[in-house]
């Protein structure tokens, strides 16, 4: 699979910021938490997508997005602007808990220990997981498309932004904690 340029990339983190509003951290992100040195979007190689009718949009709340990412700990113990925040706030949204599941590598493990289904099935709503990468990642399924997903997720490219974007179904497992 073909890797986007670097003016790929860089577009998308323009999309990113458009579609968020939020502006690029300012702060060194700390240690032990899911910056990546390498972007999820360079290992998968994937573009951004066009929103769709379902999308749920960056409704993230603003005390976690409008500060630089990493500065703050969110309300299910882990860092702002990140794969992980994002998806514990949409399932929170649904009245259920990621609380301390750390991060997004171990998601699969700590679903399945609380009795969740995780399976190569993607539907909406689903988490998609990954291990990928030094602390994996983790994205709500928007639509599915045969052999391809739209996701909904912070932190894709390495910036802590919000993006929507298309990834092959086989490149994740699917955690289905209200679904």
């Amino acid at each position: 699979m073909r890797r986007p340029s670097r003016a790929l990339l860089a577009f998308a983190a323009v999309v990113a910021f458009a579609i968020s509003g939020t502006t690029p951290a300012t702060a060194a992100p700390a240690g032990g938490h899911d910056t990546r040195a390498t972007s999820m979007a360079a290992e998968f190689g994937t573009v951004p997508a066009a929103a769709t009718a379902t999308t749920i949009g960056d409704i993230y709340p603003s005390k976690w997005r409008n500060v630089p990412q990493d500065s703050v700990v969110d309300n299910w113990n882990m860092y702002n602007r990140e794969c992980v925040s994002w998806a514990a706030f949409t399932i929170a949204r649904h009245g259920r808990s990621a609380n301390n599941y750390g991060d997004a590598k171990y998601w699969d493990d700590n679903a399945r220990n609380h009795g969740y289904r995780v399976d190569n099935t993607p539907t909406v709503g689903a988490i998609a997981q990954t291990d990928n990468g030094t602390y994996g990642h983790v994205a709500v399924v928007d639509s599915v498309h045969g052999g391809t997903i739209t996701v909904e997720d912070y932190n894709w490219t390495g910036d802590g932004h919000y993006l929507v974007h298309d990834v092959s179904t086989s490149s994740f497992r699917y955690i289905h904690f209200y679904n």
